[in-house]
């Protein structure tokens, strides 16, 4: 895979009033060397090959505080939501893979998840910390993929390179396994997600070494207990799907305030870098400088009103986000609240709950 170095300095954006903008202190202006990566298309299968992985996206983790209430930190954690669900469009539109879901966290429920860490996003660049690991805690793959967007891009895909190259180191990673092994990878999950509803019944299945596992024998196929917990693990899906469809209602909301933002933010900073291209070269002359000065005002103060209410109405979504979510079991009803990691932990909780109760425990 062709990449490129390039030498990145972060610079502050200029305010209407000449002042330089100083939110993020000296983190906006440090300089890093990062490997910004090169666009690629997306390995799209006419027919997904058996076996089918699914796969679980877990919610970006937004790299800011929870207790940051700025709206710059709001933001950010819609903006991890809405990264999550690119990222899994772009694995469904693979047409590599099984069930793609939303996950608000990792667990034996699929048999491979993505986990990544916002670094860096500003309308321009979008930097990512990824881990891949499986359902038996194998680390697939780890790394910092970074893409830096420009105005010359036709259709203003934003950031679609970033999640063409996920999709693609991805289907490498599984590719790379044998079919064999893929199939016990799918098969040891079910027993790993049997195994934490009812550790001691199906102990010794897989043998763990420093050397990996292996699929040591199956469960009887006709056991009574793997339906009902078959039954548990459909209505842990059933969540997912809840809260995805919830998402997808957010995006659908917020998508054009916050393309807006992203394409401000670009034009701002893809100016700032010339002017400070033609600054550094002595090119400035004295006969521009006004016009230049103006040219940067007007562009912040553009950028300015855009961002503003960008910012109000993207932390308002994300406020109106974590609404309560209505689960329902064959004879019961159940409200869960609180944030989407809470309510999916509850959910959990009341499964395996229900689930020793039908076993008599």
């Amino acid at each position: 895979m062709k990449r490129t170095l390039v030498f990145v300095a972060c610079i502050g954006l200029i305010s209407c009033s000449g002042q330089s903008a100083r939110e993020s202190g000296e983190t906006a202006s440090r300089e890093s060397t990062i490997l910004w990566q090169t666009p690629e298309t997306l390995v799209v299968a006419q027919t997904p090959a058996e076996p089918l992985l699914d796969v679980a996206v877990e919610l970006l983790d937004p790299g800011v505080s929870p207790e940051d209430s700025t709206p710059g930190a709001a933001v950010r954690r819609l903006e991890s939501q809405l990264l999550a669900g690119d990222l899994r469009q772009t694995l469904i539109r693979s047409n590599q893979w099984g069930v793609v879901r939303i996950v608000p966290e990792a667990s034996a429920l699929t048999p491979v998840s993505i986990r990544a860490r916002i670094l860096e996003s500003n309308g321009r660049d979008l930097v990512l910390d990824v881990l891949v690991e499986d359902a038996l805690g194998v680390v697939w793959f780890e790394q910092t993929i970074a893409y830096r967007q420009s105005l010359d891009e036709s259709g203003a895909r934003g950031f679609q390179g970033v999640f063409n190259a996920l999709g693609n180191r991805l289907l490498e990673a599984w590719q790379a396994r044998s079919v064999e092994r893929q199939r016990a990878l799918i098969e040891a999950t079910a027993i790993t997600y049997a195994q934490e509803l009812v550790p001691d019944m199906f102990s010794g299945m897989i043998q763990r070494s420093e050397q990996g596992w292996e699929l040591v024998r199956l469960p009887a196929g006709d056991d009574p207990m793997l339906e009902r917990i078959d039954r548990v693990r459909h209505q842990e899906y059933l969540f997912c799907d809840t809260i995805d469809e919830q998402f997808t209602e957010l995006a659908g909301r917020v998508r054009p305030t916050y393309g807006l933002w992203r394409e401000a933010t670009l034009e701002q900073m893809e100016w700032l870098d010339r002017y400070e291209q033609r600054a550094a070269a002595r090119s400035v002359k004295a006969a521009d400088s006004d016009f230049s000065r103006m040219q940067a005002e007007y562009a912040a103060y553009r950028s300015y009103r855009i961002q503003e209410q960008a910012l109000f109405d993207l932390a308002e979504a994300f406020d109106g986000e974590s609404q309560p979510t209505v689960m329902r079991t064959q004879d019961q009803v159940f409200k869960l609240e609180g944030t989407l990691e809470a309510q999916y932990e509850t959910w959990r909780r009341l499964l395996r709950d229900i689930y020793m109760i039908e076993q008599g425990s």
